[in-house]
């Protein structure tokens, strides 16, 4: 399938590893151009090496959890690439299982309030494009608790993510702006948490894995495949929705 993404312009936040990588590496292939941004210039170069002979891709540092620096990075995105069409919200503050009040502020102000920046920043461009798309990734620890080594802020900021992508749908659906969530579930990434937890949690690794009913984790490809989607033409009836990416992880059924 043509998912109609030849020249649109994209920008993902967290995009120098693991799933924002993933999502890079697809839309490239599609035959967009891409902005990805994180804290350290050395990941972003190691990133935009292998983006670099996909198609055209830009990095910027950018830490999410500063609006104003964030507003502007979709306004330095933007104008080097001459406009933005795809919006996709990867930056996450996941953190070990800890209480107080920093992990939840942290959440908020890369989960929830990271997305804000970027979609506050890209909407004068956005409101230009002919296939606008926002899409923020969330969690299925957003729609159904499972006992993870996480910390409990992550679902809580991962849920108000998932409602304010509903919400924007509403808002900025006249405008001809989507906003779409993806919920993965465990994903199996090299050098990631749940590598990290089959090295030193194996059990819990071994409990998570059979859990599903493929016997196995999902992969960051996967969870991109869904998100190139969601952000293409291909989707153009699919606004205010959260897809579930998790080989059937969560047993809710949703009606």
């Amino acid at each position: 399938m043509d998912l109609g993404l030849a020249g649109a312009k994209a920008v993902i936040s967290g995009g120098s590893k693991g799933i924002g990588l993933a999502v890079a590496k697809a839309l490239l292939k599609e035959g967009a151009s891409v902005s990805i941004a994180a804290r350290h210039q050395a990941g972003i170069d190691v990133a935009l090496a292998e983006l670099s002979a996909l198609g055209t891709a830009h990095g910027a540092i950018c830490d999410v959890s500063d609006y104003d620096a964030t507003v502007q990075w979709m306004k330095e995105a933007g104008d080097k690439m001459g406009g933005l069409d795809i919006v996709v919200h990867n930056a996450t503050g996941s953190g070990q299982r800890e209480t107080g009040p920093e992990p939840w502020r942290k959440n908020f102000d890369i989960d929830v309030l990271g997305m804000v920046g970027m979609s506050e920043g890209a909407l004068p461009f956005l409101e230009k494009s002919s296939q606008a798309a926002l899409v923020q990734i969330a969690s299925i620890t957003g729609i159904e608790h499972h006992d993870m080594p996480i910390s409990p802020s992550y679902g809580a900021m991962k849920a108000a993510s998932i409602r304010h992508m509903a919400q924007l749908a509403q808002q900025w659906g006249p405008k001809g702006i989507r906003a779409n969530s993806v919920a993965p579930g465990p994903i199996y990434i090299e050098d990631g948490a749940w590598n990290q937890i089959k090295d030193h949690a194996t059990a819990l690794y071994e409990r998570d894995r059979d859990y599903h009913p493929a016997k196995r984790m999902g992969s960051a490809e996967e969870v991109a495949n869904v998100v190139a989607f969601l952000a293409s033409p291909a989707a153009s009836w699919v606004n205010g929705t959260n897809v579930r990416v998790d080989g059937a992880f969560t047993r809710g059924v949703d009606f």
